[in-house]
């Protein structure tokens, strides 16, 4: 019963418009007819009215044919009417889901993996436009907003508008120019002073408070953040007469923080710049974390040929590159090419056995992939170039599918982003040394510029780093402290150290520490002299997926104004990440819901009292006709 009331609620609905638009059209023709048809069509308007009225949808249907039928034949429509009501509509309908979408909510689609595990490609989400307050249509701008509604953790999406992102530009309904949103977790408020170690985040407020929620908030829990992409982020060169680019500056964050020079003499010469720290690698925790990727022996051997034999021996090695400075540096080609001053690192080897292999092996983390014909590539490159085949990594064993590997399970994806756990007979499970060190190195680019050799400097966006004496990787301690591995790898790098010289020193990579005293409280003057500060009116964002989000650590921070709202749940595809998100809650009951949705409310209640007058109002035909284009006869 209730199903035949709603279905015919909306046919009268559907039908109230459809008088509307016929009497419209009457007005505009009547001059043109005779006497017959005018009362033809009279006589079917009111009749079409009185159903209406009476809520009688069967006869209102009824009524309804009848008089597109007259109109048809006493009325057609001409290409001009046919044209002005396309536009009309269209514009009506542009102009509708543009206050909507930038005011209200809006669905969106995730492009890119910068959010996994919480998000992933192709997931599918309501966005709710005034979580924080009420944004002005296609401008990176608020008419109110209110920065106590912002919430350390929470997902919120943001306008690329007046940023240094690649790529940015993009048009709305195929119409108006405009900027891509990016969707990240904001980490970071205004005057917020923020200090990275063991994977975590420790930190302060502009008032000096603890900000405890981002380690111990039940979203924090799975999550670990890198401070920076790349050691030496974003390098602006100047290029010299002879072809070498004397100059080298290095951004993070979008701020510039030291710069490298080619002396006359042949030297090089470096300096922090202000408002930075003291040494390059006490960059808000720098220092805490290494760069890592799996050599075999061979490759240890012509890469580190010096440490050989006291490292000892294993079916394969972690390298840990740490501790960029400028002491020591040299001129070097990056991966554009360019002969340039290049920041100085410490380099570590760590031997691994059998157990330490099954122990990476079972938090193995990738990129989703495609394999065709045993090529494997990431999810969204362009395979359209032939040539890029010979830089694409193999894995001949692996049937054609789209995969991902999350903390060591295996998955394929189907149709509409849907994951199956695949068994572990499957062949991505093997844990020999080399399908290991294929997925390791190569698994979030999945591009055989990251494999390792001689000439290569790219390192792939895999980490390293300590908590608690343990050395983690993918964010679990994979080599426990207790392990004589690990107590051999530390007494090698403190014979290292002080063995160095201060021209060339080399840097330990060992476990600093989080920044806390003597009792556990947090150190707040340290934080102060070594961490990161949130400009005003600005917030730091960072990806879930470290490895691969391009995010504050690239193209800086966040205006206040570029802010449109936030994720409010997942809808597609179903599974583990359906409905609420990993986040702190935010309040309903705020001035930007109330005010939209209240006005959406008046909007509706409006619309629909001014129909329901207008249509209890009895036609005035004489009207209609003294009204009529370019005619006042009757």
């Amino acid at each position: 019963m209730f199903f035949k009331k709603f279905i015919a609620f909306r046919v009268l609905g559907k039908l109230r418009r459809q008088l509307g638009q016929l009497h419209r059209l009457y007005k505009a023709k009547a001059h043109r007819l005779d006497i017959h048809a005018k009362q033809q069509i009279q006589t079917q308007l009111s009749q079409f009215r009185i159903t209406l009225l009476e809520k009688d949808a069967e006869g209102a249907l009824q009524a309804s044919h009848q008089l597109q039928a007259s109109a048809l034949r006493f009325m057609p429509k001409t290409l001009w009417d046919k044209a002005r009501d396309f536009v009309g509509a269209i514009g009506f309908a542009l102009l509708v889901a543009v206050v909507i979408r930038t005011m209200w909510f809006e669905p969106y689609t995730i492009p890119t993996g910068s959010m996994r595990p919480t998000l992933k490609e192709g997931d599918f989400l309501v966005v709710s436009k005034t979580d924080y307050g009420i944004n002005v249509p296609l401008q990176p701008a608020h008419f109110y907003f209110d920065p106590k509604l912002v919430q350390r953790g929470g997902i919120f999406v943001f306008s690329g508008d007046k940023m240094d992102i690649p790529d940015s530009d993009t048009t709305y309904f195929y119409l108006f120019p405009g900027k891509k949103l990016y969707v990240k977790r904001l980490l970071g408020k205004p005057g917020d002073t923020l200090y990275f170690y063991g994977g975590n985040i420790y930190g302060i407020d502009a008032a000096g408070n603890e900000l405890k929620e981002l380690r111990e908030s039940s979203w924090s829990q799975s999550l670990e953040h890198i401070p920076f992409i790349r050691f030496d982020g974003k390098v602006d060169a100047s290029l010299s007469k002879q072809g070498i680019f004397t100059e080298a500056l290095f951004s993070q964050m979008h701020k510039p923080i030291a710069k490298l020079s080619l002396t006359p003499i042949g030297t090089i010469a470096g300096e922090m710049l202000p408002g930075t720290a003291d040494r390059y690698s006490d960059l808000w925790g720098f220092k805490n974390y290494a760069m890592s990727r799996l050599l075999t022996p061979e490759q240890a051997k012509q890469l580190h040929p010096n440490a050989f034999p006291e490292i000892g021996e294993g079916p394969l090695y972690l390298e840990l590159t740490h501790h960029p400075s400028l002491q020591g540096a040299q001129l070097a080609r990056d991966e554009n090419n360019r002969l340039r001053p290049d920041l100085a690192v410490s380099t570590s080897l760590l031997p691994l056995n059998q157990s330490h292999i099954e122990e990476i092996a079972r938090h193995l983390v990738t990129c989703r992939f495609i394999v065709e014909n045993g090529v494997s590539y990431r999810y969204g490159f362009n395979l359209k170039n032939p040539s890029a085949l010979s830089y694409l990594p193999r894995l001949p064993d692996v049937p054609d599918g789209t995969y991902e590997i999350q903390n060591g399970k295996a998955y394929q994806i189907l149709l509409g982003g849907i994951t199956k756990q695949l068994p572990l007979e499957h062949p991505l499970y093997r844990t020999d040394p080399e399908r290991l060190q294929l997925l390791y190195n190569l698994g979030i680019e999945f591009i055989n510029y990251y494999s390792p050799s001689k000439n290569n400097r790219l390192h792939p966006s895999r980490y390293a780093y300590f908590r608690d004496q343990d050395l983690y990787l993918f964010g679990a301690p994979i080599i426990k402290k207790e392990d004589p591995a690990l107590t051999s790898f530390l007494q090698r790098e403190r014979e290292k150290q002080s063995m160095s010289t201060s021209v060339r020193p080399y840097f330990p990579f060992k476990d600093e520490g989080a920044p806390l005293n003597s009792d556990g409280s947090l150190n707040v003057d340290f934080i102060r002299k070594y961490g990161l500060t949130v400009p005003s009116k600005m917030y730091l964002a960072l990806g879930d997926n470290h490895a691969m989000s391009a995010d504050s650590r690239q193209f800086g921070f966040v205006p206040e104004d570029n802010i449109r709202g936030g994720p409010s749940f997942s809808f597609w595809p179903p599974g583990a990440r359906f409905g609420q998100l990993p986040q702190p809650s935010y309040p309903h009951l705020t001035f930007p819901n109330l005010f939209v949705w209240c006005g959406a409310i008046l909007i509706g209640i409006s619309s629909s009292i001014y129909v329901r007058r207008k249509l209890r109002k009895p036609f005035d035909f004489e009207r209609d006709l003294y009204h009529s284009k370019g005619n006042c006869q009757t």
